[in-house]
């Protein structure tokens, strides 16, 4: 009887410190400024597959360089998942086993966003490209107009250099008509005057004889 007097209050003390030891944790995170987790599914103890770390300095570049073993920087598990564990494909919380529901669920979720990311890239893609045509498109809209106004100049200045030419022709055309009509007439020459006098000659030697 007395052992078992004596071996009450041990027993409650252990579940006093227990509860303590989850007060104080659960204070502990609710005053650091930074939680991260601790999960390692090999553990035995169930509370290692996802131990809160309270911290009051950011760790979270020791994480990144894997300095600090099995701790993670994430949000805290849903309420509702039994045994959560950290899955080191999708760094999200699954239950812990590997043909768990939530552990298919989370990975087909990472596909769906790397799909969905693809998506945007290509996306991105495309409206690189449209963006290329449509100022292939403009340069050669520029170009056509650039030729067409080319065009109507040049036949612009074609009709221009005819109207001269033909006004030039008509000038020149003009003045050799005018000098055509100012020119001094030539004097006639008399034929008689250059013919021997036949008729005298043959009178005086008629009369001579």
């Amino acid at each position: 009887m007395a052992d078992e007097t004596q071996n009450a209050p041990v027993a409650g003390a252990q579940d006093q410190n227990a509860t303590e030891e989850k007060a104080t944790l659960a204070d502990a995170t609710k005053v650091a400024p930074y939680i991260y987790y601790y999960s390692d599914p090999d553990e035995t103890n169930p509370l290692l597959h996802h131990l809160p770390i309270p911290s009051f300095i950011d760790l979270s570049d020791f994480i990144k360089q894997g300095k600090l073993w099995k701790v993670y920087n994430i949000e805290a598990p849903d309420k509702s998942m039994e045994d959560p564990v950290v899955d080191l494909k999708t760094n999200t919380w699954v239950e812990n086993g590997k043909n768990a529901q939530t552990q298919v669920i989370a990975e087909a979720t990472q596909k769906i966003a790397e799909l969905d990311k693809k998506s945007d890239e290509l996306d991105q893609k495309n409206d690189q490209f449209d963006q290329v045509v449509k100022q292939m498109q403009q340069v050669q809209a520029q170009s056509s107009q650039q030729n067409v106004a080319l065009m109507k100049s040049f036949t612009e200045q074609t009709q221009n250099t005819n109207k001269m030419l033909a006004t030039l022709q008509q000038t020149l055309a003009m003045v050799v008509k005018q000098q055509n009509t100012t020119a001094p007439a030539q004097p006639k020459v008399d034929a008689s005057a250059d013919q021997p006098q036949a008729t005298t000659d043959t009178k005086q030697e008629n009369g001579g004889n």
